[in-house]
């Protein structure tokens, strides 16, 4: 690839390159930016232009490829369920979108003011409800199997006790019409 097109990238550009080469949708990279998806499409659209691709896969692995012939480290993916300790006490959206914060009025936040959701592991078992914090897509493949069987087990129940109070009103208006 022509490392002139790949310099004319603009670093907004870059980073998103490096999302999608992550398999990232621009709703998933739009906040990590703070910026829309719209805009993250645009960012796109104009690195497949520079760069001469059809579709930001190609654009993306063509980025991935150069960077690392420079020896550049590629983006981690980092699951959203686990905290990254911050290096400051507070938080802002990135230097890369444009915006310059000014101390700490207007979008910046201190660190006691950032919620997070604790991931807790053993302990109670998770309801496949979306009850709380709990949502089923937590629940691991055997807790889900459990739920499944534990389901089915008072349904079964449920079933049993309606049949055997079916079957005790029909003995009884035996009895009675006798």
């Amino acid at each position: 690839m022509d490392p002139h097109r790949i310099a004319r990238l603009t670093e907004q550009q870059r980073t998103c390159l490096r999302f999608v080469y992550r398999h990232m949708t621009s709703k998933e990279i739009a906040p990590l930016m703070g910026i829309e998806p719209g805009s993250v499409d645009q960012h796109i659209k104009a690195a497949m232009r520079t760069l001469g691709v059809g579709d930001r896969r190609s654009a993306a692995r063509i980025l991935a490829e150069h960077d690392a012939a420079q020896g550049i480290q590629p983006l981690v993916y980092q699951p959203s369920d686990i905290a990254v300790s911050p290096d400051s006490s507070t938080f802002g959206p990135p230097i890369e979108s444009g915006w310059q914060p000014s101390g700490l009025s207007g979008g910046a936040m201190r660190e006691e003011q950032a919620s997070f959701r604790v991931a807790t592991s053993g302990g109670a078992p998770t309801l496949p409800l979306p009850i709380g914090t709990a949502r089923p897509h937590d629940l691991s493949w055997l807790a889900r199997l459990g739920w499944i069987f534990a389901i089915m087990l008072m349904i079964a129940l449920t079933f049993g006790v309606f049949l055997a109070g079916v079957e005790a009103l029909s003995r009884i208006g035996r009895t009675a019409s006798f």
